[in-house]
């Protein structure tokens, strides 16, 4: 079965973390097969697929209340959007001070997220990250500062964060699989 665009997307975005933070390449966690799309909830306690420090890519709860005309943009039949995606991630445990886990998973997120818009780095003027703008997928992307939580049981036993981004999105309504 062929991805639609959004889930090509989506799968770019996790294979992005899971290979880009990681400690060699100097960051504080690694992540390889930590990153999940669509999960809202982890037994983390019970469960041993999913052990902290993880991530979840959701799509936001409140998308555009006015949508575009079916078809998009009149000229090129395009549809051009900001696609608001929820990272959450779960942190390990401290006891003392339950949340500072979670702002350093969040740093090492917000780091990650910055190379996919970075298009030479700064000092160096070294070439583009390998992921800069998913492989062509997304044409920009936005962050909000972030939220960390500490554990409650309504909600979750480890300490977590919310992070918004915003994806510079371009579709094509009449042919939603198509990558270009």
């Amino acid at each position: 079965m062929i991805d639609s665009k959004r889930l090509a997307t989506l799968k770019a975005l996790t294979v992005h973390f899971e290979t880009e933070v990681s400690i060699a390449n100097g960051y504080q966690h690694d992540l390889a097969g930590k990153v999940f799309r669509g999960r809202v909830r982890f037994n983390t306690q019970n469960d041993d697929r999913f052990s902290v420090p993880m991530l979840s890519i959701l799509e936001d709860p409140n998308p555009d209340r006015f949508p575009q005309r079916a078809g998009g943009d009149t000229d090129y039949g395009l549809q051009k959007d900001q696609w608001v995606l929820l990272v959450q991630g779960w942190s390990e445990d401290d006891k003392i001070n339950p949340t500072d886990p979670a702002h350093a998973l969040m740093a090492d997120v917000k780091k990650a997220l910055a190379k996919l818009v970075q298009d030479s780095h700064p000092v160096t003027g070294a070439l583009q990250h390998p992921s800069y703008m998913l492989g062509g997928l997304i044409s920009g992307m936005t962050m909000e500062p972030g939220t960390v939580r500490p554990p409650t049981e309504q909600a979750s036993e480890d300490a977590f964060f919310w992070l918004r981004i915003a994806l510079q999105f371009v579709e094509q309504p009449n042919d939603p699989y198509a990558l270009d």
